[in-house]
């Protein structure tokens, strides 16, 4: 009889064998039962291998963006505002956060279940909502942010103003316009907020298929 035992501590398998031969009367029996056995031994190490060939990131040595808090706060109805913010990789585990508006504190209790805070906000004039971090009970000036909400802002959606190209002219004499096509983002001045990269498709582009 061959009896198998596998053990899976801390990613790591250990497979010990009770090795205990009894005589078949059958002798296909007994190889089978060792053929199988091998096979299983092979999957073992192919399982052992797998879990530890994983690449092992010195995460004191990573690059790190240097990012700000990234304050952004949109009308999500006639009488809420949503706030969002970063949470980074600078900030301790247990940080917390306070939300003001127009220099008062509208958060009773600091935030600490997420980076996300509704606001009851009916009126349509500008407002300044600021993201404190607080850490162990006390506020902090790590990394403030600060988003201004523009009067008469639009429900669900933010405006972002665009550099239309003007028009151009084949030589042919044909006008063609732009339109956004591609984006991308990216912290390009170094301010610690993305900026937006932006493609923008002349009307007479043609597919390269």
């Amino acid at each position: 009889m061959y009896c198998v035992h596998i053990y899976i501590i801390n990613r790591k398998i250990s497979v010990t064998f009770d090795l205990e031969k009894q005589y078949s009367r059958n002798p296909r029996t007994e190889k089978d039962m060792r053929k199988h056995l091998y096979y299983l031994i092979a999957s073992m190490l192919i399982i052992t291998i797998s879990l530890n060939a994983r690449t092992n990131y010195n995460y004191k040595k990573l690059q790190r963006e240097n990012l700000g808090r990234g304050v952004v706060a949109i009308r999500k109805d006639a009488s809420t505002v949503t706030i969002s913010w970063r949470y980074l990789s600078s900030d301790p585990m247990d940080t917390e956060f306070n939300v003001y508006r127009n220099g008062e504190k509208i958060t009773s209790q600091p935030v600490s279940t997420g980076t996300l805070y509704n606001d009851a906000y009916t009126s349509r004039n500008a407002a300044t909502y600021e993201v404190r971090p607080v850490v162990k009970g006390k506020e902090t000036n790590h990394k403030n942010g600060r988003y201004t909400l523009p009067a008469n802002a639009p429900t669900g959606y933010i405006r972002i103003p665009m550099n239309k190209p003007a028009n151009g002219v084949t030589p042919a004499g044909d006008t063609y316009t732009y339109s956004p096509n591609d984006a991308s983002i990216g912290d390009i001045d170094g301010d610690g907020e993305y900026e937006i990269i932006l493609k923008w498709d002349p009307s007479n582009s043609h597919d390269n298929a």
